[in-house]
């Protein structure tokens, strides 16, 4: 066998071994999506109605030093200025980067739907990030 052929045969093994490793269902966090679900849920009706101790509940050191109460504050009003009040979660949609499961759910505000992602380390059962965007959103930090 010729060593292009035998290059080429390698190639595309290894191109399909990628391929169907890649193709697996995502890895968890540590949690059940319905746990998941309501570990998102508080987060959003704690911002709602401005309670720091129930939104930073579920967070991991990082993210607690990451976002204090100053912070915390000022977000609750541009989403509520945006977006408006949080009304109701979408199911969730997870997937895999860097260690990460990354869940987003698409959930109703009183003005716009708003994409919720809530990351945590696969098999973590802390939240690691948190990310808002809609239209409104990304209109007001233009």
């Amino acid at each position: 066998m010729s060593r292009t052929k035998l290059f080429s045969m390698m190639s595309i093994l290894v191109t399909v071994t990628m391929l169907v490793s890649g193709c697996g269902s995502p890895k968890p966090a540590a949690l059940s999506d319905d746990q998941v679900t309501a570990v998102t849920e508080n987060i959003l009706t704690a911002l709602d109605a401005g309670d720091y101790a129930a939104f930073t509940r579920d967070f991991s050191d990082t993210m607690i030093a990451a976002f204090p109460e100053d912070q915390f504050l000022l977000m609750k009003d541009a989403l509520n200025a945006a977006s408006g009040e949080y009304v109701s979660i979408g199911t969730p949609n997870i997937v895999n980067k860097q260690g990460y499961a990354i869940y987003q759910f698409v959930c109703k505000y009183a003005i716009e739907d708003v994409v919720v992602t809530i990351t945590f380390l696969i098999d973590g059962d802390k939240v690691e990030g948190l990310f808002f965007t809609s239209p409104n959103l990304i209109k007001a930090n233009q």
